[in-house]
């Protein structure tokens, strides 16, 4: 049975056909393998209103997609992921630390990442930025 108020509806379905027929492969960097999922960059469930924009998709294959989403969902840091400017996305990022002792204990510390800097983190890895 169909539920309703799915965010995986008609309209999605369709933008999700036409996505791959235009970017039919994989956007991690190096995979070359046929792009069988399209992902959320931002979750559905953290911006809603991003539901339906292009600019918030990527092609991913099944593996990279199983990945990518396992460490999203699970909320841990992508390793090394860093903004555009090659900043560390993580605000506890060690080299922040005054000391070494002090940049273990963050890299050991579990990190609650916000949606916003999950999906950030999520980005730089799909575009081979970690």
């Amino acid at each position: 049975m169909k539920k309703t108020n799915s965010p995986y509806d008609h309209q999605w379905q369709q933008l999700r056909k036409r996505y791959l027929r235009a970017f039919p492969m994989c956007q991690v960097k190096g995979c070359g393998k046929k792009a069988q999922h399209v992902d959320h960059i931002l979750t559905v469930r953290a911006a809603p209103h991003r539901r339906l924009d292009i600019t918030n998709l990527e092609g991913l294959c099944h593996h990279h997609h199983s990945v990518l989403t396992a460490v999203y969902d699970g909320g841990r840091v992508v390793p090394y992921a860093c903004d555009e400017q090659g900043y560390p996305i993580d605000g506890g990022h060690p080299w922040g630390a005054a000391t070494g002792k002090e940049a273990i204990r963050i890299v050991n510390a579990t990190h609650d990442m916000s949606p916003m800097d999950r999906a950030k983190a999520k980005r730089q890895a799909v575009l081979g930025r970690t």
